[in-house]
This record gives C-alpha cells, structure tokens and sequence, in this order.
C-alpha cells in the first residue's frame, strides 16, 4: 500500500474515465504504463431512485448539491436505508497488465488512491460511478496543474526577503 500511495502522489496514476460502474487508468512506473481496469457492482434500479430521490429533495435547500457536494448527512441517509456509496475492494473486479501474482496489485490499489482523491474533490463522483450512466472524460493526472508540490516551490522568492 504505501508503494501505491506513493505512485498516486507522485503523478504516475491517470485515470481516464470514471462512471457507469468502470474505473479506466493508467500508472507508469520506470517508463512502462500498465492499464487498469476496475468494474464496481452498479445501484440497482430502486437504488438509484432513492438516491436520486434523496440529492433532489436536500439539494433544494442546499445549493452544495449542485455544485457536486455530497454531505456526510447524505451518505449516513443512505447507509440507513441499505444503500452504499462506497464499493469493498473485495466486490470489485479489476485487470491489470502486470505479472504480478499479488491481488491486488499495486497499480490497481494506486489507481483506487487517485480515485479517492477524485471523489475527495468531486464527492459527485460517487454516485456517478455507481450509476449506469458514465461521467464525460475528464483528465487527472494526479499531479494536475492546479496543484504545486512543496518540494518545487522556491522558499526564498516565494516569501521575499
């Protein structure tokens, strides 16, 4: 796990897409790419709706649901009434293009860190990838632009004298 976690955090994970019950990434490691493939059980139909449901009557008074938010008040509404947002590892079914004997392998469990990193920052992400429909492409490389790592920022000219 901490290889994995390192590969996340140094940028070496790129997921491609994320919904309709599919993870799609890739981790390069010492200039090799491996591809991932990670498929999560769907809601069921009933499922769905109450969770539609849900995100529609708290959204109206909260405006954190359209911006993508996803309350911890919600999670516990759904996990009341039988319904997981979040998916056991042991549920999901993954593919990987190394020779590694071990399940999982480190390139999965580090395409999973850069997803729970996505789903921190897009916690709307989780419905979606449990849904049916897919979310549109969107690029994330872990070490995206929006973000500078400590170590490539310069003390002296940041602070000033």
């Amino acid at each position: 796990m901490p290889q994995a976690r390192t590969l996340a955090g140094r940028g070496a994970v790129t997921i491609a897409s994320v919904g309709g019950g599919a993870i799609r990434g890739e981790v390069t490691v010492r200039g090799r790419t491996f591809r991932v493939a990670i498929d999560v059980p769907l809601w069921r139909r009933g499922e769905v709706t109450v969770v539609r449901k849900i995100l529609s009557s708290v959204g109206a008074q909260d405006r954190r649901i359209a911006a993508g938010e996803f309350p911890d008040a919600i999670v516990a509404d759904l996990q009341h009434k039988g319904i997981s947002v979040a998916v056991e590892i042991a549920d999901s079914a993954a593919t990987c293009g190394c020779t590694s004997r071990r399940r999982p392998c480190v390139h999965h469990l580090a395409v999973l860190y850069c997803l729970a990193q996505r789903i921190d920052e897009e916690p709307a992400l989780a419905v979606t990838l449990r849904e049916r429909r897919a979310a549109p492409p969107r690029s994330s490389r872990s070490g995206s632009i929006d973000r500078i790592l400590l170590t490539e920022m310069d003390a002296a000219s940041y602070f000033g004298d």
